[in-house]
């Protein structure tokens, strides 16, 4: 996935791009378990891991965690978040051609960022971890059910969080198989804003790409 924003700990803000240089187009494994237990009710766990790594000459002075990085320093980076989901759906629409429904749940959040300057030969660290209430929608439609099934489906998740930012997540796919197995494409998007009341602290970042999916449905 292509990656940009900014972070910020106890300093000015960092982008992602400009400054830290975070490689793009990195590849990335979501995983995700919908369970039905009656028609209409479902619970939904889903899991990925970010992982960024940059390397740059920087154009101009940033802090991280208090230190000052100076222009021309080379720094390198890392940044490590996990985000689990866990969430209850409820199917407002739910045929054998299509449903669509109304979910609720929580996300837990962890990342780590590491600065390192090759001039002033220090590592800086800072690990936030959150928990954050969502909610969303989900729909999924057979517009061909017959030796090969073709499905269109799409969500969105989120939540503002006053003055502590906001989480948006949006895919859309479409998939072709054989019986319960599926072979979708599609694209994804994030993006959230996560900070301290007096924005000493931050994640900003926005991630999207396309996704490449294999899903197994069981009757």
């Amino acid at each position: 996935m292509n990656s940009s924003g900014t972070i910020r700990a106890n300093g000015t803000p960092i982008d992602l791009k400009s400054d830290l240089g975070v490689s793009q187009g990195q590849p990335t494994f979501t995983g995700k378990l919908m369970a039905r237990f009656s028609r209409r009710n479902k619970v939904i766990v889903e899991g990925t891991p970010f992982h960024l790594d940059g390397s740059n000459n920087l154009t101009r002075t940033i802090t991280y965690q208090g230190r000052n990085y100076f222009v021309n320093d080379h720094v390198t980076s890392t940044a490590d978040m996990t985000w689990f989901y866990a969430g209850y759906q409820f199917d407002l629409v739910s045929r054998p051609s299509a449903h669509f429904g109304l979910e609720a749940g929580g996300a837990y959040l962890s990342a780590t960022g590491s600065l390192t300057s090759r001039t002033l030969n220090v590592t800086e660290s800072k690990t936030e971890t959150v928990g954050l209430p969502l909610a969303g929608a989900e729909f999924r439609v057979f517009p061909v059910r017959r030796r090969f099934n073709v499905e269109i489906n799409g969500e969105v998740r989120g939540m503002k969080f006053g003055s502590y930012g906001h989480y948006v997540q949006a895919a859309a796919n479409a998939g072709i198989g054989i019986g319960p197995i599926l072979v979708e494409g599609g694209y994804r998007i994030v993006n959230f804003d996560i900070h301290t009341a007096n924005q000493a602290d931050a994640v900003s970042p926005q991630f999207t790409g396309p996704v490449v999916s294999l899903v197994f449905r069981v009757p």
